[in-house]
């Protein structure tokens, strides 16, 4: 069998595209395939996540100076 190359986009939800025409000579049937991953020059570097998610609750969130004193409604339970 020879080998056929081609172009294959990697998407998303991490699935390989391939919009390629093979040659009419292929056989119909099941095939095996071998993808070599190579960094597009123009593809943004990956986000580190955690790095975007830091710092976003800053002063949406406080807590009541009394927060730890016991609450009047479980008096009778402590």
């Amino acid at each position: 069998m020879n080998p056929i190359a081609a172009e294959a986009v990697i998407t998303g939800d991490h699935k390989l595209s391939l919009n390629t025409d093979l040659p009419k000579d292929c056989p119909v049937g099941k095939a095996k395939a071998a993808v070599t991953v190579e960094p597009q020059q123009d593809a943004p570097a990956p986000a580190n996540r955690l790095a975007e998610l830091r710092g976003q609750g800053k002063g949406k969130v406080w807590m009541s100076d009394d927060f730890d004193e016991p609450l009047e409604d479980f008096a009778e339970h402590m």
